[in-house]
């Protein structure tokens, strides 16, 4: 149920919802994956992505070059907000520059819509 909070925010509630396309009918020719990526009309990176991949996860992509250290510390912020760190449920190495949330520790959407908001905005600074 989140995941489509999700995407009905970010598709069509957000400040940016006109400026989102989905990350496989531009990249991939509509081929579907384990996830779902939304990227900007403005950019060429995705800024966000819904995947099965780790557990049922949300994945914000700032960016590794310009924006690890500030993942590092939204990641934080997000840990403490939900009461869970991240990093002890995933065996996985975490992408630097990303942030990570489990959607079965958010209760609602409005916990994480200014992490998406930042996300966008961010993802569209020079890589």
């Amino acid at each position: 149920m989140l995941a489509k909070e999700i995407d009905d925010y970010i598709y069509k509630k957000s400040s940016y919802k006109g400026e989102v396309e989905d990350y496989h009918h531009r990249y991939k020719n509509g081929v579907l994956t384990d996830c779902i990526g939304y990227v900007s009309k403005k950019g060429s990176y995705k800024f966000a992505t819904i995947t099965a991949a780790r557990k049922v996860c949300f994945v914000l992509h700032l960016g590794k070059k310009l924006h690890t250290e500030t993942a590092k510390k939204l990641q934080k912020e997000i840990d403490d907000l939900l009461g869970h760190v991240y990093e002890k449920s995933d065996s996985v190495s975490l992408t630097p520059g990303e942030l990570y949330i489990r959607l079965e520790w958010v209760d609602n959407l409005e916990q994480i819509t200014s992490f998406i908001d930042k996300a966008y905005e961010m993802r569209l600074r020079k890589q």
